[in-house]
C-alpha cells in the first residue's frame, strides 16, 4: 500500500509538471500571436500631408488661398482633413472638416465677412494645421506657419 501511494505521489507531480509546461507554451504562443500582430498594424503606410498657401503673410482684406495635398507612396489619397488654426501650440479656430476625394483640397479664404482673416490677427504668428485620416492608413500632419500683415 504504501508503494501504491508513492506512485501516485510520483504520478500527480508528473501531470503538474505536463500541466506547468502546457501553459508556459500556451502564455508563449499567446505572446508571439501578439507580437506577430504588432508588425502587421505598423505596416499601415502613413499619410504625407503638404499645405501649401499663396504665402506666409496674407495681407488683411486681401483674398488668400491655402491647398493640402494628401498623398501615400506618391499618389493622392481620398481622406477626410481636417484643418485647424493653431497658436503656441493650442486650437485657435476651427476653419473645417472636409472629404478629398483624390487628394486634393483647395480653399479661399474671403477678403471680407465673417470667414476673413480678423484685424487682431495682424502680426499673430499662427500655424494652419491639416490632420488627414483613412482608412487602411496611420493619420498624417501638414502645417503652414501664418503671420497676417496689414
Amino acid at each position: 500500500m504504501r508503494a501504491r501511494s508513492a506512485l501516485q505521489r510520483v504520478s500527480s507531480l508528473a501531470s503538474c509538471h505536463s500541466l506547468r509546461v502546457v501553459r508556459r507554451a500556451l502564455i508563449l504562443v499567446c505572446i508571439l500571436a501578439l507580437v506577430g500582430a504588432a508588425p502587421a498594424a505598423a505596416a499601415k503606410p502613413k499619410l504625407k500631408v503638404v499645405v501649401t498657401a499663396q504665402s506666409h503673410h496674407p495681407v488683411l482684406h486681401h483674398t488668400w488661398w491655402y491647398e493640402v495635398r494628401v498623398t501615400a507612396n506618391g499618389k493622392p489619397v481620398a481622406c477626410k482633413i481636417h484643418v485647424q488654426v493653431f497658436f503656441n501650440g493650442f486650437s485657435v479656430g476651427e476653419v473645417g472638416t472636409h472629404v478629398l476625394k483624390r487628394g486634393i483640397w483647395k480653399e479661399t479664404i474671403p477678403a471680407t465677412g465673417k470667414n476673413a482673416f480678423p484685424p487682431a490677427a495682424v502680426g499673430q504668428p499662427v500655424a494652419w494645421h491639416a490632420i488627414a485620416t483613412a482608412a487602411g492608413y496611420r493619420a498624417g500632419v501638414g502645417t503652414w506657419a501664418v503671420s497676417v500683415v496689414k
